[in-house]
């Protein structure tokens, strides 16, 4: 794989999701070979990609939903 995706990859909320439910049931994590942070530590970049998803979608939901059905 190209340098370039390889680190979209590793960086992925996707990844870090399923390598962490991998971890949490107890399967072996092949990505654990990974040296990169959310594949060395899934549950934590899986909560903390939640958390920056949601203080971005959010704003912006509640936004376009005011502008929308105020007019």
């Amino acid at each position: 794989m190209p340098a370039v995706l390889r680190t979209i990859a590793d960086w992925n909320p996707v990844s870090a999701v399923t390598t962490a439910s991998r971890q949490l049931l107890g399967n072996p994590n092949p990505s654990a070979t990974i040296h990169t942070w959310p594949m060395q530590h899934p549950v934590l970049a899986s909560l903390l990609w939640s958390v920056a998803l949601i203080a971005i979608f959010v704003p912006l939901a509640t936004t376009l939903y005011r502008r929308r059905t105020t007019d």
